[in-house]
């Protein structure tokens, strides 16, 4: 017997599949034409466990600084503290307010005159879900300023943060810091990127 060579094997196998039916061969053909999916493994237990590990690490931070309702609850629950004395000696009739300044902020104040109209006279907790759940990119610096003038409220004058509101706030304009970006022609487009100082204070209802 003679070796089969390949060209008397694709004779047969052509011959084969002209003799079979139509629609076997219509489903033979589509088979061969689907392409092999890449299978996506994660590796084994453990590289899964860092991976979430590390995804929940990520989203730490972000949860920390926007506590939302826990943040209120623990502003609820923090108990008043002690004045310190130089506060005490320097009241001259006038109601004591906390007051944080924060400069030098890079955006628009008119941006963040937006957010401080929304919670001028509000109380604290009001704030906080206020600044939580508003969909403006400067609640994040007044969220910080808030933080900070309560916090100057409690260990400062001794006063309790579920009593206090925003008593006084504004975003006043500052430096400008001048850019240029290429358009037609080869002529520079001015891009003005501003800044602003945004004051708060808190008062005791």
């Amino acid at each position: 017997m003679s070796a089969l060579s390949r060209a008397n094997v694709l004779t047969v196998g052509a011959a084969s599949a002209n003799a079979a039916p139509a629609t076997k061969r219509a489903c033979v053909a589509s088979a061969a034409r689907v392409p092999a999916r890449a299978s996506v493994a994660f590796g084994d237990a453990s590289s899964r466990r860092a991976l979430a590990l590390g995804a929940s690490r990520c989203r730490a931070p972000r949860d920390a600084q926007r506590g939302g309702f826990n943040v209120v609850a623990q502003a609820i629950s923090e108990p008043p503290t002690e004045a310190a004395p130089e506060a005490t000696n320097d009241a001259s009739g006038d109601e004591s307010e906390a007051v944080c300044y924060l400069n030098g902020v890079h955006m628009s104040p008119y941006k963040v005159r937006r957010v401080l109209d929304v919670i001028r006279g509000k109380s604290y907790e009001e704030c906080l879900i206020m600044l939580e759940f508003m969909p403006y990119r400067a609640c994040e610096p007044v969220l910080n300023a808030l933080f900070s003038a309560a916090s100057n409220a409690k260990n400062n004058l001794g006063m309790n943060k579920a009593k206090l509101y925003v008593s006084e706030t504004y975003a006043d304009g500052a430096g400008t810091m001048k850019r240029f970006h290429p358009r037609a022609q080869g002529r520079p487009f001015p891009i003005r990127k501003r800044t602003c100082n945004i004051t708060l204070k808190m008062k005791e209802r």
